[in-house]
């Protein structure tokens, strides 16, 4: 709707506020007030008119305005503090459009515009925020299938909105969506004909937080051709986010490698576990004062117990972390990383630590799968076999 008297009530209560809306490729946002409860609110037009004129195909614009209302009507239920909420939608003029929350503040492309690097603080926190509002929306089978800087607002209280989801679909909606999203952001298999899942929405996280690490998309720029930029996503190596910044922690490096994996079976479970991952990292930089003098910040999870088993428990550190936030704390591969960290512990002379580590399998292994699980019972018996060396020194 690239015109819209002002001085008309839009549903018969809201009266737009601004004639200079934000426009996108799907429509535009007019700040509004909602006469009737006295609140500021935003509306969105979807622009069909505009997409016909844009060229795009009948059976397109056809589809995203028959999805337009029960899609909506789905995102409204997604209640959670870090996606902005949907109120109402209607028709006027002969455009479709959805009452939303007006969210006061600016985008996250406004606060990668100013040319530093985010803190690190920040960066996670923010990451956090975008898998938490993202887990509420997977969790009631809607997807977003365009999550990128433009569309995460940070209110003026600093917590992350996610906006936009115009592009969204229900999980279990077959049709292809692949001529939709950004390039920058947009996953391997969508470029490959494939209408996109949950993972392919932490693809796009992981383009994101990489860019708020870096300064820069992982693949491409604004300037290259999209199907360049495809090409990038689906056949290029990664360069981790430390070869350009350094002082960027192992884990971050490490959720990075797994988000933008070309695989999606490769990426982490959901987007809550990424949300858990990063709440740690936060905790960490909240307690530890890990700043040094040049101002980078650097975490370190290994434990150096000895030099001659020290490298190879940082490798099952990093394996151990990848492992829990692809499959979860239950899987097999992961209890067995778990055991030879454990062991590894005890080798390097720190006898405690392994029957510490060894404890907290066991006891994990009871909650998993019972009290009398032959892993649980061997995780114990190694404790006991700890301790005893621990007592013989």
């Amino acid at each position: 709707m690239d015109q819209m008297d002002t001085s008309k009530l839009i549903g018969g209560r809201f009266k737009a506020t601004d004639d200079r809306p934000v426009s996108g490729a799907m429509g535009d946002v007019w700040p509004a007030e909602d006469t009737k409860l006295g609140r500021p609110v935003a509306l969105k037009f979807l622009a069909r008119r505009r997409l016909r004129q844009q060229g795009a195909p009948t059976e397109f614009t056809d589809w995203t305005v028959g999805r337009f209302d029960r899609e909506s009507v789905a995102m409204a239920r997604v209640n959670h503090r870090h996606v902005a909420q949907i109120y109402d939608t209607g028709e006027h003029d002969g455009e479709l459009y959805i009452v939303m929350e007006y969210v006061r503040g600016k985008s996250l492309t406004d606060h990668l515009k100013t040319g530093s690097t985010l803190a690190l603080e920040r960066t996670v926190r923010w990451t956090r925020e975008i898998c938490e509002g993202l887990e509420a929306a997977h969790s009631c089978k809607v997807l977003h299938h365009d999550i990128k800087p433009d569309n995460i607002m940070i209110t003026n209280q600093g917590e992350v909105k996610i906006v936009d989801f115009g592009l969204a679909s229900f999980v279990d909606v077959t049709q292809s969506h692949t001529g939709v999203g950004t390039p920058l952001y947009k996953a391997p298999e969508r470029w490959n004909g494939k209408p996109g899942s949950a993972r392919s929405d932490l693809y796009s996280v992981g383009c994101v937080l990489y860019e708020m690490l870096t300064g820069r998309p992982p693949f491409g720029s604004p300037r290259d051709d999209p199907m360049t930029v495809g090409r990038m996503h689906q056949d290029d190596a990664l360069a981790p986010p430390s070869a350009h910044r350094p002082g960027v922690p192992d884990q971050l490096d490490s959720i990075i490698r797994i988000l933008l994996a070309k695989d999606p079976a490769h990426r982490p479970r959901s987007a809550g576990a990424v949300g858990d991952v990063m709440r740690d990292i936060q905790e960490s930089l909240d307690v530890e004062d890990l700043v040094d003098a040049g101002g980078q910040v650097a975490l370190s999870h290994a434990v150096d117990h000895g030099t001659r088993h020290s490298e190879s428990i940082r490798v099952l550190d990093r394996r151990i972390f990848e492992l829990e936030l692809q499959f979860g704390p239950a899987h097999r591969a992961l209890i067995e990383a778990r055991t030879e960290h454990a062991e590894l512990t005890g080798q390097s002379g720190d006898t405690r630590g392994a029957a510490a580590l060894y404890n907290r399998l066991g006891r994990d292994c009871q909650d998993f799968f019972g009290p009398y699980d032959m892993q649980a019972i061997n995780a114990f018996e190694g404790v006991a076999r700890w301790i005893k060396r621990s007592s013989t020194k």
